[in-house]
């Protein structure tokens, strides 16, 4: 199951020409794009010629970045005359544009191309971040809303998560107990790329066993990065410093890189300093928020700051003495207690 409009368009065979998918889990929308693919093989008994783009990005570079605006404004047009270049004969075409800036421009080039869609051609448009209330009341917005061919990919509460975590492991042909699924976005977080790669872990872990229980789920992430990773954060709330160091100890064991960690704990004090001094911009879930939140609870703004700092040290170490690498994060770990 992707999208219920790209299910009910497939099963109709009644397809858009054109599809704008916006929102802010790109997981779902990378699914219903991958289920969409796969429709059209199915109905046309030959998968469509993808054609993949992005579109322009902005750049730091002052001369590049106020030539922007106009790459833009050039590049959906461009993209959308490709649809017109397929051999009538052909398979068909999916065209697939990524990083839309979704603008006036980019919404008057949709409705020109809606009003003469290029035959055997499929576009999808990628407009990451999006969100529906900035456009509602633009006429464009309403003709592909009107035609549902705007389809909308949100961050999942804490109830819809498990939900869809049920309906993941049951196309596994595994049942997963509502106790299981916590556990699992206890350990795992809420990132659906993650929790899905788990969960199919998981499920070939449990061999003939239909069941998928509390006890799998412990059996199975405490030998994964993403587990060792979350519990490292975790860890950075606790008064001593065991479990900080054993999850390290963990995580490198498992081949995680110490750059990377360094990244990770950074962003992780990031996060709970914005929160502390009012979670502007954090763009969290609400299990995501809760969990910070507690934790941010047992530092104060100048601790937060001074172990930021000391992460920053040890960056500079890694990238300039010879020293060992772990021994550098052990020490900046021994020192990151709360208070």
């Amino acid at each position: 199951m992707s999208h219920p409009i790209i299910e009910r368009h497939l099963e109709r065979k009644a397809v858009r020409p054109l599809y704008l998918f916006y929102g802010d889990e790109e997981f779902l929308m990378e699914r219903a794009l991958a289920r969409l693919e796969e429709g059209l093989k199915d109905q046309w008994g030959e998968a469509p010629v993808r054609v993949q783009r992005e579109a322009p990005v902005r750049v730091m570079r002052k001369a590049q970045e106020e030539a922007l605006p106009e790459a833009q404004e050039k590049a959906l047009p461009e993209f959308l005359a490709e649809s017109r270049e397929a051999s009538l004969w052909g398979p068909g075409q999916l065209l697939v544009l990524r990083r839309l800036a979704l603008n006036a421009a980019a919404l008057k080039a949709i409705n020109d191309y809606l009003d003469h869609p290029a035959p055997r051609a499929w576009v999808v448009l990628l407009a990451e971040g999006v969100k529906a209330r900035d456009w509602a009341k633009h006429p464009v917005w309403s003709r592909l809303s009107r035609e549902e061919a705007a389809v909308g990919f949100y961050r999942l509460k804490e109830a819809e998560l498990f939900q869809w975590l049920t309906q993941e492991a049951r196309s596994l042909g595994k049942t997963l107990t509502l106790a299981a699924a916590q556990r699992l976005v206890e350990i795992v977080g809420d990132n659906l790329a993650e929790l899905s790669q788990e969960l199919e872990k998981l499920a070939l872990y449990a061999g003939e066993e239909k069941s998928l229980t509390p006890s799998l789920v412990n059996q199975l992430t405490t030998h994964s990065r993403t587990y060792n990773i979350f519990a490292l954060l975790d860890a950075l709330g606790e008064p001593g410093p065991q479990k900080r160091l054993t999850a390290l100890g963990d995580l490198l064991d498992l081949g995680e890189k110490e750059p990377k960690i360094l990244a990770t704990l950074a962003g992780h004090l990031r996060k709970l300093i914005r929160l502390k001094e009012g979670g502007g911009g954090l763009n969290l879930t609400q299990w995501h928020q809760r969990k910070v939140a507690e934790q941010a609870k047992r530092f104060s703004a100048a601790s937060l700051r001074a172990h930021l700092f000391l992460l920053h040290h040890v960056d500079l170490q890694l990238k300039t003495s010879a020293g060992s690498p772990r021994l550098w994060l052990e020490w900046a770990l021994l020192k990151m207690g709360p208070g």
